[in-house]
């Protein structure tokens, strides 16, 4: 199984570390990425070396090749959930320190790249709105075209039992005891520790009303 990360992110190719040489795509080739997205989506998928391939998905990639692995049966589709408000924190550290991803098999950034954010209240509405409008047209999609999906929580992602029930989902007979994962996932931290402005924060949370509370289901 290989997993890539979000190999069409307007500002780079998110290809599984060993896979840019592999490919002949460097991180930073967007230009050369986007000239004909549907023929680099089957190269991704024409991997003789995995028997399951896939990448990640988010709202501001490249429609015109989102939407045709979105209506290809043939591509299982996992459904990743997580708490807006944490993967928008997540997305302002990584934007700040330009720390995308980390990988156990290689040495941690220097300096601090943990830094207190900003958060931006109006810049995070504009982001929950987009969220959720990509969210309803994915569920359009699978409807008319009736397919299924396996939901996932962010939590769960090492969890055994739902990486072997992922495998079984996808067609796979093998069982595993436990998961490998080379993506370092920094401890958790409170808010409070992440966010300099937190006591705005934290009012503007207080304030909203049920009816906003609800779009981050």
């Amino acid at each position: 199984m290989v997993m890539h990360g979000e190999v069409f992110n307007p500002s780079f190719v998110g290809l599984r570390h060993d896979y840019h040489e592999k490919m002949n795509l460097q991180r930073e080739d967007v230009a050369a990425r986007d000239v004909e997205p549907e023929r680099f989506i089957s190269q991704i998928f024409d991997d003789p070396s995995a028997r399951f391939v896939g990448f990640h998905i988010f709202p501001d990639q490249t429609r015109a090749a989102v939407l045709p692995v979105l209506e290809d049966e043939s591509v299982k589709k996992l459904w990743l959930v997580r708490n807006p408000v944490a993967s928008f924190v997540s997305l302002l550290e990584a934007e700040a320190s330009g720390v995308w991803i980390l990988h156990a098999s290689e040495p941690l950034p220097a300096g601090d790249y943990r830094q207190k954010v900003h958060f931006d209240i109006d810049r995070f509405n504009a982001y929950l709105y987009e969220l959720n409008l990509f969210r309803t047209k994915i569920r359009s999609v699978l409807f008319e075209t009736g397919q299924p999906y396996f939901p996932i929580h962010y939590s769960d992602i090492a969890d055994p039992l739902v990486g072997n029930a992922i495998i079984a989902y996808l067609g796979g007979d093998q069982r595993l005891d436990h998961f490998e994962i080379d993506i370092v996932k920094p401890p958790p931290r409170p808010f409070v520790e992440r966010i300099e402005n937190y006591w705005e924060f934290t009012a503007y949370f207080r304030a909203i009303s049920s009816e906003a509370l609800y779009a981050f289901g």
